[in-house]
């Protein structure tokens, strides 16, 4: 094959760029340096206890997103177009629980990859059921907080 894979150095690496966080939105995820993220996704030095688990966890977050848009499909049914919202910045991201858009992007991307249905991705709220979805979410927010 023509194409080679890049090669992962590390185990930090591996988890950063499967939660969709780029090595500046991971030095500020996790409060160092650029050069930090950079030597850790190399593998030229390991991340400080805690950091694997972090970037554990955010990927759990993803797994349970993409199970939710499972459970959206089997509802749906197996012809209907599945709509997706993306936020359409990381300020929208945080408002509803995503550290980046890189982050839910990887979600949405989890989540379609195990459906057969039809997928649209759409910026958040900018249809009927893009709006609707976020309505339920901020809903749900606010009955947590």
């Amino acid at each position: 094959s023509l194409y080679a894979p890049p090669l992962m150095t590390s185990l930090y690496a591996l988890l950063r760029e499967r939660c969709g966080l780029s090595l500046r939105e991971a030095a500020d995820l996790h409060g160092v340096s650029h050069d930090s993220v950079v030597s850790w996704s190399s593998g030229r030095r390991r991340p400080p206890t805690g950091v694997i688990a972090e970037l554990r966890a955010l990927y759990v977050r993803i797994e349970n997103a993409a199970d939710q848009i499972v459970a959206m499909a089997d509802e749906a049914g197996p012809d209907i177009t599945i709509e997706l919202g993306l936020a359409s910045d990381d300020a929208e991201a945080q408002s509803i629980g995503w550290p980046y858009v890189g982050a839910q992007a990887a979600a949405l991307g989890v989540g379609a990859a195990l459906i057969d249905n039809p997928v649209t991705i759409v910026p958040r709220g900018s249809t009927a059921a893009t709006a609707a979805a976020a309505d339920r979410h901020d809903r749900r927010r606010s009955r947590r907080d």
